[in-house]
């Protein structure tokens, strides 16, 4: 049998971003498009489960037009099964919203709720606990599949899923939610914990290639694939400027970085290295330049100052001057002397000074 896992949706989610409004609204409406999206696909990969390992929705109060969307989704889709795990920003909100619920809408409980498929078997449970691996039945002749949400270790408790705890039991998958990247953990030799992460990154913490998981239990082993969704992926890209010297050639190495990048993305450059003295990144002329390319785009400047004390030790000017002073005071911190020297020697050249 085929399964498509996924997790941590997050639907509602409020994207407190520094995305203009009317882009807000519209990622929280791509959100529940990509959900329906992956429904599609499980269709076309003929998954006959679709495994929700937790935190379907980002919040506990949730509006009466996002539950609607949900079930919408779900009952357009009677030939699946739609696995749920309630995660722990939801909770058990769906059940208490007071909707009837599709028919091919299972949930699972506090405890280990199990169901059963032919040769297959899905158990999950909502409340971790430290022996919960020990309660868990697991028939030897079937195939089974465990869904969870939390972190992993090697011991469980209430909020950590016990890879050593689950070895040798039978389970032949684990299908996680909590992290919002795709990861995979060998438990024993036939049985992988995955993590599917978020379809959707939404924010700086959410970058790289988002998707959802396959699983296919047909097999002497159980194997898994993923599948990349994501409407737009978010991209934090690093741009080393150490040893550059104009203002030309950091905008050179910014494009350099951002080629192939693709329109539809949320970028956001980070200036790093040392750099020479008198050379600050422009970032209102490069966010200028590249506000329009990119859904949405940001730099950020962690550059730092590349001070040789003994080039201004006998420089009489205004500037080693000040330069001085600043190394030899012992109470600034290095983020605060960095700022200071910014400020005075952009003074010093009449430029603009950022506080």
């Amino acid at each position: 049998m085929k399964i498509l896992h996924t997790a941590d949706l997050h639907l509602g989610a409020a994207l407190n971003t520094k995305l203009s409004p009317e882009k807000i609204r519209e990622r929280r409406v791509e959100l529940f498009t990509t959900f329906e999206n992956m429904a599609a696909h499980a269709d076309i990969h003929g998954a006959r489960l679709f495994i929700i390992a937790g935190d379907l929705f980002d919040t506990r109060r949730l509006t009466v037009r996002d539950v609607e969307r949900v079930i919408h989704v779900i009952a357009s889709h009677p030939e699946t099964d739609f696995l749920y795990l309630p995660g722990n920003h939801e909770k058990n909100t769906l059940l208490e919203s007071g909707r009837e619920l599709p028919e091919n809408l299972k949930i699972f409980g506090k405890n280990w709720t199990y169901f059963t498929y032919g040769n297959l078997t899905v158990a999950g449970r909502s409340e971790l606990s430290a022996d919960m691996f020990g309660t868990l039945s697991v028939i030897p002749s079937q195939k089974t599949v465990v869904v969870l949400h939390g972190a992993v270790g090697d011991k469980s408790d209430g909020v950590t899923v016990g890879l050593r705890d689950a070895r040798e039991l039978g389970i032949d998958y684990i299908a996680l939610g909590h992290y919002h990247s795709y990861g995979a953990y060998e438990v024993d030799e036939g049985c992988t914990a995955v993590y599917s992460g978020t379809p959707e990154g939404r924010g700086f913490d959410e970058c790289g290639t988002k998707g959802y998981v396959i699983v296919d239990t047909d097999g002497a082993r159980t194997l898994h694939r993923f599948y990349p969704i994501a409407k737009r992926t978010v991209q934090l890209v690093s741009v080393d400027i150490s040893y550059l010297s104009t203002q030309g050639e950091i905008q050179d190495a910014v494009e350099e970085r951002l080629r192939g990048i693709p329109s539809a993305d949320i970028v956001r450059a980070v200036i790093t290295g040392r750099r020479a003295q008198d050379l600050f990144p422009d970032g209102e002329r490069i966010e200028a330049r590249y506000r329009d390319r990119f859904y949405y785009f940001e730099i950020k400047d962690e550059s730092r100052t590349e001070i040789n004390p003994e080039a201004y030790k006998y420089d009489k000017s205004l500037k080693g001057e000040f330069i001085r002073l600043c190394i030899s005071d012992t109470e600034l911190s290095d983020e605060d002397r960095e700022k200071i020297i910014r400020a005075g020697v952009s003074a010093l050249l009449g430029e603009d000074i950022e506080i």
